[in-house]
């Protein structure tokens, strides 16, 4: 049941900016979209359609789960968890193929994404076990749950949402239980990774984590859990890159060399780069970018939107983009700090850390800073089933948010 009255102690921001970026997000799409569906003799208004129906189906989902106490997802979550593998499994065997990755799972004349799904349900899943487990989290069983869904689909193959989800899982560690020892458990592999590339600094730099853990006096068991990690990482590494398709090969080495195959890989971040620089100060104008409008950048409804925002809409325009994102995800991280309990803090942090992650990838793939890794910006980007997903966590977010006081009638 709707209760007006709760609207008085919801943050408005968080309200509000969603919607803005979703007029943004429209907007956009439409001048990204619009001749490229008009030269194909089809609606040019056919892409800005089906976000607006997905508009629509994500806000009511928004203001239904708003009025929902959140606490009911922590019974229902090992529920949760289980639909979500169903899920990721059926779309290996009965899933849509698109562009090589099958990733779409057909629901009579509609199509849904369950990696996307996948993401806020891991969220729910972890905070309901990092709630059942408090000071006593486990890593290793956290991992696993995460685990198990991140092999489904990379399986789709699907690396973008497959880093968020490790994101997810990281981010949620880190806030529930933000000690040196757990810090380094999840950091010191990241070194490793870089030093593998030469064998005796990657030896030297395993003789020196040991050194530093055992004069810190870290528990043996610990010390064996972290120095283990970073030896099987190393060593791993080099198979890994093998499970990886060509194509992600390709899209890590034209980050690290964009120049390599300018009319290859390389072609999404060199014509992206081109036209965030093209842009300027004010930008040229809504639906007047030779960029967007020429469709030299690929995929700039989804992935690449954020070039179109920086061409048509300029320095101005680009930050403040980048502005909303900041101030959501500050009254998002106040709403987890200042939760009423732990779950709606783990909750709201998971959410918070997946938005992030989202952001930072999707606008540094845009600048050539990051590797390309088909990360959509959230609420701007075109996609249905992402929609849907983001604005059902901002009702979540509000459920937690209306809830950290007793309601005064």
């Amino acid at each position: 049941m709707i209760n007006p009255r709760m609207f008085k102690i919801s943050d408005s921001l968080i309200w509000i900016i969603p919607i803005v970026l979703v007029l943004i997000g429209l907007l956009l799409i439409t001048s990204t979209t619009y001749n490229a569906e008009l030269k194909g003799d089809r609606d040019p208004f056919s892409y800005v359609k089906r976000q607006a129906v997905s508009c629509i189906i994500g806000l009511a989902g928004m203001v239904y789960f708003a009025f929902v106490d959140y606490k009911k997802l922590r019974s229902i979550a090992p529920f949760l968890y289980i639909l979500m593998l169903i899920m990721l499994v059926l779309v290996l065997f009965m899933g849509r193929a698109t562009a090589g990755a099958q990733r779409w799972l057909m629901l009579g004349p509609l199509s849904f994404q369950p990696s996307e799904v996948a993401k806020l349900l891991l969220i729910i899943s972890l905070a309901a076990y990092f709630n059942s487990r408090k000071d006593k989290i486990g890593m290793f069983r956290a991992l696993v749950i995460a685990g198990i869904p991140f092999l489904l689909i990379f399986k789709q193959p699907d690396l973008g949402t497959g880093l968020v989800l490790i994101a997810i899982s990281l981010g949620m560690l880190i806030w529930g239980k933000a000690s040196p020892v757990l810090l380094t458990m999840i950091f010191s592999p990241l070194a490793s990774i870089y030093f593998s590339q030469n064998l005796y600094l990657w030896i030297t730099y395993i003789i020196l984590l040991w050194g530093v853990l055992y004069f810190s006096r870290v528990k043996l068991m610990d010390m064996f859990f972290i120095l283990g990690i970073n030896i099987g990482v190393g060593v791993a590494l080099p198979i890994l890159w093998g499970l990886l398709k060509p194509y992600q090969q390709m899209r890590i080495l034209s980050f690290l060399n964009p120049t390599a195959d300018p009319h290859g890989i390389g072609y999404h971040t060199l014509q992206s780069k081109i036209a965030v620089g093209a842009g300027g100060l004010f930008g040229s104008g809504f639906m007047q970018g030779t960029q967007t409008q020429l469709q030299f950048v690929p995929i700039q409804n989804s992935d690449f939107i954020f070039s179109a925002i920086a061409e048509e809409f300029g320095f101005i325009g680009s930050t403040t983009v980048v502005a909303l994102f900041t101030i959501l995800l500050w009254r998002i991280f106040s709403i987890a700090e200042n939760a009423y309990d732990y779950f709606g803090s783990m909750l709201v942090a998971g959410i918070g850390v997946m938005m992030f992650f989202h952001f930072i990838v999707s606008v540094g793939m845009n600048i050539g800073v990051l590797p390309v890794v088909g990360i959509p910006l959230p609420f701007v980007s075109f996609g249905g089933t992402s929609l849907v997903e983001n604005l059902v966590a901002i009702g979540i977010i509000q459920s937690v948010a209306m809830r950290r006081q007793k309601l005064i009638f």
